[in-house]
Protein backbone atom coordinates (compact mmCIF):
# COMPACT_ATOMS: atom_id res chain seq x y z
CA UNK A 1 0.00 0.00 0.00
CA UNK A 2 1.01 3.57 -0.28
CA UNK A 3 0.53 6.66 1.78
CA UNK A 4 1.26 10.61 0.33
CA UNK A 5 1.65 13.02 3.08
CA UNK A 6 3.30 15.88 4.49
CA UNK A 7 4.50 16.51 7.60
CA UNK A 8 4.37 20.29 8.99
CA UNK A 9 7.31 19.95 10.90
CA UNK A 10 11.12 17.94 9.65
CA UNK A 11 11.68 14.49 11.50
CA UNK A 12 14.90 12.31 11.80
CA UNK A 13 15.02 9.61 9.29
CA UNK A 14 15.89 7.59 12.26
CA UNK A 15 13.52 8.21 14.51
CA UNK A 16 10.61 8.09 11.27
CA UNK A 17 12.49 4.93 10.88
CA UNK A 18 11.46 3.60 14.20
CA UNK A 19 7.66 5.12 14.13
CA UNK A 20 7.29 3.17 10.56
CA UNK A 21 8.55 -0.30 12.06
CA UNK A 22 6.39 0.23 14.79
CA UNK A 23 3.45 1.08 13.07
CA UNK A 24 4.03 -1.40 9.92
CA UNK A 25 4.86 -4.17 12.75
CA UNK A 26 8.48 -4.73 11.14
CA UNK A 27 11.58 -4.81 12.11
CA UNK A 28 13.41 -1.67 11.78
CA UNK A 29 16.12 -3.04 10.18
CA UNK A 30 13.52 -3.46 6.90
CA UNK A 31 12.53 0.27 6.64
CA UNK A 32 14.37 1.95 4.29
CA UNK A 33 13.95 6.02 4.90
CA UNK A 34 15.91 8.59 2.43
CA UNK A 35 15.95 11.03 0.56
CA UNK A 36 14.11 11.52 -2.39
CA UNK A 37 16.59 14.04 -4.20
CA UNK A 38 20.48 12.68 -2.52
CA UNK A 39 22.56 9.99 -2.90
CA UNK A 40 20.36 6.32 -3.71
CA UNK A 41 23.61 4.44 -3.73
CA UNK A 42 22.87 3.05 -0.21
CA UNK A 43 19.13 2.48 -0.21
CA UNK A 44 17.90 -0.60 0.70
CA UNK A 45 15.52 -1.43 -2.13
CA UNK A 46 14.12 -4.68 -1.03
CA UNK A 47 13.25 -3.14 2.15
CA UNK A 48 9.79 -4.30 3.49
CA UNK A 49 8.71 -1.04 3.89
CA UNK A 50 10.59 2.16 2.22
CA UNK A 51 10.25 5.95 2.53
CA UNK A 52 11.60 8.79 0.34
CA UNK A 53 11.37 12.34 2.23
CA UNK A 54 11.12 15.44 -0.25
CA UNK A 55 11.79 18.73 1.53
CA UNK A 56 9.34 21.50 0.27
CA UNK A 57 8.73 25.20 0.20
CA UNK A 58 5.78 26.53 2.63
CA UNK A 59 4.41 26.42 5.72
CA UNK A 60 4.96 22.29 5.77
CA UNK A 61 8.34 20.68 5.52
CA UNK A 62 8.46 17.15 3.96
CA UNK A 63 6.77 15.30 1.45
CA UNK A 64 6.65 11.71 1.85
CA UNK A 65 5.69 9.00 -0.11
CA UNK A 66 5.76 5.42 1.42
CA UNK A 67 5.23 2.06 0.51
CA UNK A 68 4.61 -0.85 2.27
CA UNK A 69 5.17 -4.39 0.34
CA UNK A 70 2.22 -6.60 0.11
CA UNK A 71 3.42 -9.14 2.40
CA UNK A 72 3.59 -6.75 5.14
CA UNK A 73 0.60 -7.88 7.09
CA UNK A 74 -0.42 -4.94 8.98
CA UNK A 75 -1.23 -2.03 6.37
CA UNK A 76 -3.37 0.44 8.42
CA UNK A 77 -5.98 2.69 6.58
CA UNK A 78 -4.38 6.23 5.30
CA UNK A 79 -6.36 7.95 8.77
CA UNK A 80 -5.37 4.99 10.99
CA UNK A 81 -1.35 5.27 9.30
CA UNK A 82 -1.39 9.34 9.91
CA UNK A 83 -2.81 9.45 13.23
CA UNK A 84 -0.32 6.80 14.32
CA UNK A 85 2.54 8.33 12.53
CA UNK A 86 1.85 12.08 13.62
CA UNK A 87 1.43 10.62 17.52
CA UNK A 88 4.41 8.76 17.26
CA UNK A 89 7.15 11.74 16.13
CA UNK A 90 4.99 14.70 17.11
CA UNK A 91 3.56 16.71 14.23
CA UNK A 92 0.91 17.10 12.18
CA UNK A 93 0.15 15.00 9.16
CA UNK A 94 -2.12 15.57 6.09
CA UNK A 95 -3.23 13.48 3.86
CA UNK A 96 -5.24 13.77 0.53
CA UNK A 97 -8.70 13.62 0.67
CA UNK A 98 -11.63 10.55 0.00
CA UNK A 99 -14.15 12.90 -1.80
CA UNK A 100 -11.77 14.58 -4.72
CA UNK A 101 -8.35 15.94 -5.28
CA UNK A 102 -9.72 19.38 -5.31
CA UNK A 103 -10.73 18.99 -2.00
CA UNK A 104 -9.20 20.59 1.13
CA UNK A 105 -6.66 17.87 3.08
CA UNK A 106 -7.52 16.35 6.30
CA UNK A 107 -4.81 17.15 9.38
CA UNK A 108 -3.90 15.01 12.22
CA UNK A 109 -2.18 16.21 15.08
CA UNK A 110 -0.25 14.34 17.69
CA UNK A 111 -3.10 14.32 19.72
CA UNK A 112 -5.43 12.66 17.64
CA UNK A 113 -7.07 16.38 16.45
CA UNK A 114 -8.46 15.47 13.38
CA UNK A 115 -9.95 18.43 11.25
CA UNK A 116 -9.64 20.03 7.32
CA UNK A 117 -6.76 22.07 5.91
CA UNK A 118 -6.74 23.77 2.35
CA UNK A 119 -3.19 23.33 1.28
CA UNK A 120 -2.43 25.51 -1.58
CA UNK A 121 0.41 24.28 -4.30
CA UNK A 122 2.64 27.11 -6.75
CA UNK A 123 2.75 25.97 -10.21
CA UNK A 124 6.66 26.67 -9.88
CA UNK A 125 9.65 24.50 -10.96
CA UNK A 126 10.22 24.10 -7.36
CA UNK A 127 6.64 24.45 -5.98
CA UNK A 128 5.86 25.65 -2.40
CA UNK A 129 2.71 23.91 -0.26
CA UNK A 130 1.02 25.99 1.79
CA UNK A 131 -1.88 25.40 4.15
CA UNK A 132 -3.46 28.76 3.73
CA UNK A 133 -6.83 28.10 5.95
CA UNK A 134 -7.83 25.12 9.11
CA UNK A 135 -10.73 24.21 10.36
CA UNK A 136 -9.77 23.84 13.94
CA UNK A 137 -6.50 25.98 15.30
CA UNK A 138 -3.16 24.23 14.98
CA UNK A 139 -0.51 25.12 17.35
CA UNK A 140 2.42 24.23 14.95
CA UNK A 141 0.24 26.44 12.35
CA UNK A 142 -0.37 29.63 14.86
CA UNK A 143 -1.26 31.86 11.87
CA UNK A 144 -2.63 30.18 9.85
CA UNK A 145 -6.42 31.30 9.73
CA UNK A 146 -9.51 29.14 11.07
CA UNK A 147 -12.28 29.22 8.77
CA UNK A 148 -14.70 26.89 7.36
CA UNK A 149 -14.43 25.64 4.36
CA UNK A 150 -16.91 25.32 1.42
CA UNK A 151 -14.98 22.81 -0.91
CA UNK A 152 -14.89 20.14 2.00
CA UNK A 153 -18.86 20.46 2.03
CA UNK A 154 -18.85 20.70 -1.89
CA UNK A 155 -17.72 17.20 -1.94
CA UNK A 156 -18.74 15.49 0.61
CA UNK A 157 -20.14 11.85 -0.13
CA UNK A 158 -24.37 11.87 0.58
CA UNK A 159 -26.29 9.02 -0.17
CA UNK A 160 -28.87 9.46 -2.84
CA UNK A 161 -31.79 6.71 -2.79
CA UNK A 162 -34.29 8.62 -4.64
CA UNK A 163 -32.52 9.51 -6.97
CA UNK A 164 -30.80 6.40 -7.52
CA UNK A 165 -33.97 4.63 -7.34
CA UNK A 166 -35.41 7.19 -10.83
CA UNK A 167 -32.50 6.27 -12.24
CA UNK A 168 -33.01 2.51 -12.53
CA UNK A 169 -36.92 2.93 -13.28
CA UNK A 170 -36.30 4.96 -16.35
CA UNK A 171 -33.82 2.58 -17.24
CA UNK A 172 -35.68 -0.23 -16.80
CA UNK A 173 -38.22 2.38 -18.72
CA UNK A 174 -36.45 2.79 -21.35
CA UNK A 175 -35.37 -1.00 -22.10
CA UNK A 176 -39.12 -1.27 -22.14
CA UNK A 177 -39.71 0.98 -24.93
CA UNK A 178 -36.81 -0.38 -27.20
CA UNK A 179 -36.95 -0.23 -30.85
CA UNK A 180 -34.19 1.15 -33.72
CA UNK A 181 -37.48 3.43 -34.68
CA UNK A 182 -37.10 4.93 -30.35
CA UNK A 183 -33.60 5.60 -31.34
CA UNK A 184 -33.15 9.27 -31.95
CA UNK A 185 -35.97 10.25 -29.29
CA UNK A 186 -34.61 8.11 -26.72
CA UNK A 187 -31.48 9.92 -26.96
CA UNK A 188 -32.68 13.08 -26.57
CA UNK A 189 -35.00 12.48 -23.99
CA UNK A 190 -31.85 10.76 -21.76
CA UNK A 191 -29.38 13.65 -21.97
CA UNK A 192 -32.94 15.68 -20.16
CA UNK A 193 -33.16 12.75 -17.75
CA UNK A 194 -29.48 12.94 -17.22
CA UNK A 195 -29.48 16.79 -16.16
CA UNK A 196 -32.96 16.23 -14.96
CA UNK A 197 -31.20 13.38 -12.48
CA UNK A 198 -28.27 15.64 -11.53
CA UNK A 199 -30.93 18.25 -10.29
CA UNK A 200 -33.10 16.03 -8.29
CA UNK A 201 -29.46 14.41 -6.82
CA UNK A 202 -28.59 18.03 -5.56
CA UNK A 203 -32.27 18.24 -4.07
CA UNK A 204 -32.51 15.37 -2.15
CA UNK A 205 -29.21 15.60 -0.82
CA UNK A 206 -29.92 18.97 0.37
CA UNK A 207 -32.87 17.13 2.06
CA UNK A 208 -30.36 14.42 3.40
CA UNK A 209 -27.68 16.91 4.72
CA UNK A 210 -30.70 18.75 6.47
CA UNK A 211 -32.05 15.10 7.90
CA UNK A 212 -28.40 14.36 9.14
CA UNK A 213 -27.92 17.54 11.04
CA UNK A 214 -25.32 18.96 8.28
CA UNK A 215 -23.23 16.44 9.31
CA UNK A 216 -19.98 15.49 9.19
CA UNK A 217 -19.14 19.50 8.87
CA UNK A 218 -21.92 20.72 10.81
CA UNK A 219 -22.39 23.39 8.64
CA UNK A 220 -23.42 24.56 5.36
CA UNK A 221 -22.81 27.81 3.15
CA UNK A 222 -26.24 29.94 2.11
CA UNK A 223 -24.46 30.51 -1.04
CA UNK A 224 -25.01 26.55 -1.75
CA UNK A 225 -28.34 26.47 -0.12
CA UNK A 226 -29.63 29.17 -2.61
CA UNK A 227 -27.64 27.25 -5.63
CA UNK A 228 -29.58 24.58 -4.79
CA UNK A 229 -33.22 25.90 -4.47
CA UNK A 230 -32.03 26.83 -7.84
CA UNK A 231 -31.54 23.38 -9.05
CA UNK A 232 -35.03 22.54 -7.62
CA UNK A 233 -35.90 25.25 -10.47
CA UNK A 234 -34.70 23.53 -13.01
CA UNK A 235 -36.50 20.82 -12.37
CA UNK A 236 -39.68 22.08 -13.49
CA UNK A 237 -38.25 23.19 -16.88
CA UNK A 238 -36.87 19.44 -17.25
CA UNK A 239 -40.17 18.06 -16.33
CA UNK A 240 -41.79 20.29 -19.49
CA UNK A 241 -39.54 18.97 -22.14
CA UNK A 242 -40.27 15.35 -21.15
CA UNK A 243 -42.84 12.89 -22.42
CA UNK A 244 -45.36 12.87 -20.24
CA UNK A 245 -44.78 8.53 -18.91
CA UNK A 246 -40.93 9.98 -18.09
CA UNK A 247 -41.98 13.28 -16.73
CA UNK A 248 -44.83 11.40 -14.25
CA UNK A 249 -41.96 8.76 -13.57
CA UNK A 250 -39.86 11.94 -12.18
CA UNK A 251 -42.37 13.94 -10.54
CA UNK A 252 -43.05 11.15 -8.65
CA UNK A 253 -39.77 10.30 -6.89
CA UNK A 254 -39.64 14.18 -7.10
CA UNK A 255 -42.71 14.68 -4.84
CA UNK A 256 -40.85 12.22 -2.62
CA UNK A 257 -37.91 14.70 -1.72
CA UNK A 258 -40.09 17.81 -1.87
CA UNK A 259 -42.23 16.07 1.05
CA UNK A 260 -39.00 15.08 3.10
CA UNK A 261 -37.88 18.90 2.22
CA UNK A 262 -41.13 20.20 3.67
CA UNK A 263 -40.88 17.71 6.62
CA UNK A 264 -37.46 19.17 7.51
CA UNK A 265 -37.42 22.83 7.20
CA UNK A 266 -39.98 25.85 8.30
CA UNK A 267 -41.63 28.58 6.98
CA UNK A 268 -39.16 31.48 6.14
CA UNK A 269 -41.32 34.06 7.49
CA UNK A 270 -38.35 36.78 7.53
CA UNK A 271 -36.98 35.82 4.01
CA UNK A 272 -33.49 34.90 5.04
CA UNK A 273 -32.96 32.84 2.52
CA UNK A 274 -34.25 35.13 -0.43
CA UNK A 275 -32.63 38.57 1.41
CA UNK A 276 -30.45 40.12 -1.26
CA UNK A 277 -31.95 38.25 -4.05
CA UNK A 278 -34.23 39.72 -6.46
CA UNK A 279 -37.64 39.57 -4.60
CA UNK A 280 -41.31 39.90 -7.06
CA UNK A 281 -42.47 42.97 -7.50
CA UNK A 282 -46.17 43.60 -7.84
CA UNK A 283 -47.31 41.40 -10.93
CA UNK A 284 -44.70 39.74 -10.97
CA UNK A 285 -44.32 35.76 -10.69
CA UNK A 286 -43.40 35.14 -6.94
CA UNK A 287 -40.77 32.42 -6.76
CA UNK A 288 -41.36 28.76 -5.68
CA UNK A 289 -42.50 27.63 -2.28
CA UNK A 290 -39.06 25.99 -1.90
CA UNK A 291 -37.63 29.50 -1.52
CA UNK A 292 -39.85 30.21 1.35
CA UNK A 293 -38.44 27.27 3.75
CA UNK A 294 -35.45 27.18 5.65
CA UNK A 295 -33.70 24.98 8.35
CA UNK A 296 -33.94 25.39 11.99
CA UNK A 297 -31.32 26.32 13.11
CA UNK A 298 -29.86 27.82 10.26
CA UNK A 299 -26.50 25.86 9.42
CA UNK A 300 -25.15 28.60 7.98
CA UNK A 301 -24.90 30.74 11.22
CA UNK A 302 -22.93 27.37 12.90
Amino acid sequence: MTYNIFLVDSCDPGIMAEALAEIFQVPVMEVDVADADGDQGNRYWDALVSCECSRVYGNVSLSLDIYAQDSVKHQPTEAQFCAALARRIGTPVLYPPQESPISAHSLVTPEGVVTRARLDETEDEDPSFTVTAVEAFIENLPDVPVAHLPEVVREQKIAMPLSDSFAEAFKALADSDGGPEHLAAAAEVAEVVRVAGSYLGAWEKLARRTEGNWGPSGWFPLEFYRETLGYRDDIEGCLRQLPENVALLCKRYLDKVDSLYKELTVEDEEHVVVDDLDEPTAGSVQKAWWWYRRPEPMPWES
